[in-house]
Parts: structure tokens; sequence; C-alpha cells
């Protein structure tokens, strides 16, 4: 929602502030929020644990921010995104103007009113699309945000969702464009380099009407994209493990829990660990499938798409923030290098709950993700990858503005090495003159 609004006229921001409201005190009441969780939890031990640990990550983005006397800008603040309803349903507002003051709880809760809107305007296109791909026999895979909000969330309007994820098998992308095309949606391509690449797994859709105040946005996946540590997922196994779900009435896949549970650590581990909800998604899905997880499956798996490092860390952030309970022969089975585990672990996260809540630790995250590799060398190849990146990737991060023809795109190879070196010097000495001001101090 956060990043339509300033599209919206005052009389639509006006309205759906007004119907929002109404719309909160129907589906959930923010006092009555934790006791009404708690009935959908094995365990309400659960939600004291999460309770003090988003308490204390949202003290340290206060602090920091504090530190520095600035205030926080939810419009950009990456790592609280789309974590509101959360935060809604543990606190009260008034434990949350305890906690981050009132005038950014004000601005969370009309967030939330916000966010729950746009999300009923969403289920009900959702609903439509995917009974027009059943009638067309058309197989849709959900993944991320639209499957979780309805298998792991004990409330769906808790993991709202600004787009609709899906996967789709490569010979149904024709039809389904045609469909999508039939209900009004356009496609357009997210940067320059798409119109040109070979290997692109990625189709986008926007649909925009005057009875929807948002643009409804579908992102169909062939297969999800791959990492510059050369991971790729094994497509036919996503298909053949693949469960189907109903919502809304309709069958639709959804990944294995297993499957899914690994594609969520490599997606976030992929996007720098920013978001905090992505984090808790992990939490939702070891509590709901913790038990019925083969977790030595899952090891195998990751180990054999190059992901036992990213799955070792995110699994170890979810038992030592929340309390997830997982065996320690799992994270024997997964023990990265020492040299990766020496940079993640003693350079770019000691703290690891500092590291994911706070802003100014994005480099560090972005250190740490490149570091998480399952052997030396790996971590040797994604040393080269941060110089010398994939040349798509260097089309999409230099050219989807320039107006230099893509085939030009090899001219970045010359300049990109000496603008991330010089960017890992000018962190080295911020990070020195923080430590000599706290020295001073």
């Amino acid at each position: 929602m956060i990043e339509h609004s300033a599209s919206l006229s005052s009389f639509q921001m006006q309205l759906m502030h007004t119907t929002s409201r109404g719309v909160l005190h129907q589906c959930y009441s923010l006092n009555t929020g934790v006791k009404n969780l708690a009935g959908h939890l094995a365990n309400e031990a659960f939600i004291e644990r999460d309770r003090e640990t988003f308490t204390r990550l949202l003290r340290l983005i206060v602090s920091e921010q504090s530190s520095k006397c600035q205030t926080i800008n939810l419009n950009t603040n990456h790592e609280l995104s789309r974590l509101i309803p959360v935060l809604c349903t543990y606190f009260s507002p008034e434990e949350l103007a305890e906690l981050v003051g009132e005038k950014l709880t004000n601005d969370i809760l009309d967030i939330y009113h916000l966010e729950i809107l746009q999300n009923m305007f969403l289920e009900r296109e959702f609903e439509e699309v995917l009974r027009r791909f059943n009638s067309a026999s058309i197989p849709l895979m959900l993944i991320k945000g639209p499957a979780l909000a309805y298998t792991v969330y004990p409330k769906a309007h808790l993991r709202t969702y600004h787009d609709i994820d899906t996967l789709i098998q490569p010979g149904h992308i024709a039809d389904a464009h045609e469909l999508l095309t039939q209900m009004g949606y356009v496609f357009y391509n997210e940067y320059r380099a798409d119109a040109f690449d070979e290997q692109r797994t990625g189709y986008n859709y926007s649909l925009k009407r005057s009875d929807i105040p948002f643009p409804v946005l579908i992102e169909l996946h062939t297969a999800p994209h791959s990492s510059e540590i050369g991971t790729l997922f094994e497509r036919d196994e996503l298909w053949n493990n693949a469960n189907t779900i109903t919502i809304f009435g309709q069958s639709v896949r959804t990944m294995s829990p297993t499957d899914h549970l690994l594609y969520l650590c490599w997606h976030y581990r992929f996007h720098g660990f920013t978001r905090l909800l992505w984090l808790y998604d992990l939490v939702m899905m070891l509590r709901v499938y913790g038990d019925e997880i083969d977790w030595d499956a899952l090891v195998h798996s990751a180990q054999r798409q190059r992901m036992a490092a990213d799955l070792y860390y995110c699994l170890s952030w979810c038992r030592d923030l929340f309390g997830v309970a997982i065996s320690d022969s799992v994270f024997t089975m997964m023990r990265p290098p020492l040299l990766s585990r020496l940079i993640v672990e003693r350079k770019a996260m000691p703290d690891v709950a500092k590291a994911l809540a706070v802003a100014d630790y994005k480099e560090r995250r972005l250190l740490a993700r490149r570091a998480m590799v399952d052997s030396n060398g790996d971590l040797f190849k994604a040393g080269l990858r941060v110089f010398f990146p994939s040349p798509i990737a260097l089309q999409k991060r230099y050219m989807d503005h320039s107006r230099l023809p893509l085939r030009l795109f090899f001219l970045y190879y010359l300049i990109h090495p000496w603008i991330t070196l010089a960017k890992g010097v000018r962190n080295v000495l911020r990070q020195e003159r923080k430590v000599q001001d706290k020295k001073e101090r």
C-alpha cells in the first residue's frame, strides 16, 4: 500500500481511511488481537516470546534513529515494511505508543487500516483470477505472500501482500498471457534488460480499474530466478512435490512445506535480508509444519542446490530470536566453512537482532549475503561476482535509466569494480569513525 498511496486523490484517501476503520473493527479488534491470536496457536508461549522479540527489535530501530536525531519514515523503512499488521496484533495502540512514540504509532495505525483495505480489494480480484485460470485449465502454483496468508497465518489479513506471485509451467505462458489481457491486465517489463533476457523466468502484469484504487500486480514465474551464487531450483521437482489447497472455494497448488521453506530462505537472502516480515514468515512456517518436515530431505535438498549456508543462518535466526525448536543435528549437517562463518558472524552480523532490524546495517547484511556459501570455492566465486557481476545483473543495475543501447553494457565492467571498491573503503572508514566516536564518549 505504501508504494501506491502517493498516487491516490485526497478524496480516495479519505474514503479509504474511513472505510478501513470500519473494516478493522469487523475483521479484527486491536485491543483483543493477542487474545484472539492465542486461540489459533498451539502454545501461548509463542506469543510472549514474539512480543519480547518484537519489543527488542522495535527498541533497536527507535534507538538507532533517535541517536541520529532522525525520525522513522514508514514510506522508506524497508525493515518494518509489511510487518505492521503483525505488530498491531501483538501490541495495543497504547503499548505501541509507549514503545515507539505517539506520532509513529499513529502512522503505523493508518498504514494498518490501508493495508487491510488494500487486501480486501486484492482478495476480490485474486478470487476472480483463480476462478478464470481454473476454468481455462491453466495450473498455477502460489508462492510467498498469497500462499502464506491462507496456510500458515491464523488470520489472512495478518499477512498482507501487494502482488500475486505464482509459478506457471513454461508451456502455459502464452495461454496465461491471453487470459490476463482479456481480463484487462497489461504486460510490462520490470527492467529494460528483461525484453532481451533469453533466460528470463518472470513475466509481470498490472491491472488498473476505476473501481479499484490500487493497481493489481501479478507476477508469473516459470521458475525461481537464479542468484549470483548459481542457485537453480529444480522446477520439475517443485511441481511434483506440490500440494493442492483451496482458497475462496478454488483449488490451487502451492509448494510443499519443505520446498517452500527452502525457497523462502533463498528469497530472504536474495533481497539482502531486508524485511523482518520475511523472517517471520519462516517462523510461522516452522511452527505450523515443523513436525511434518523431513529434515534430512530438507538438508539434502539445500546441499544439492547450494543453499545449505543460507538455510543454516535463516533457521538459526528463527531459533535464536523467536525460540523456534530445531534440532542441533540439523545445524551440524549444514555448518558453513570456517571463513564464511567468520565473515558472517564476526564481521557482518555479530549482533543479529540489530543487523536485521536497523536500516544502517544494510551494507553488513549484503556482506553476509555474499559470504553465505557452502564452500571456500563458492566464496571465491562470490567475491569475483561482487566486482564482475553477470551481464544481466549489470544491465539491470546501470542501464535501466540509461540512454545507451543495452549492447554496450560491457562498458560498465570498466567502471563497476572501482565503484564497488570505493563503496567498500567508504564503509570501512564509516565503521572506524563509529568505533572512534564510541571510545570518545
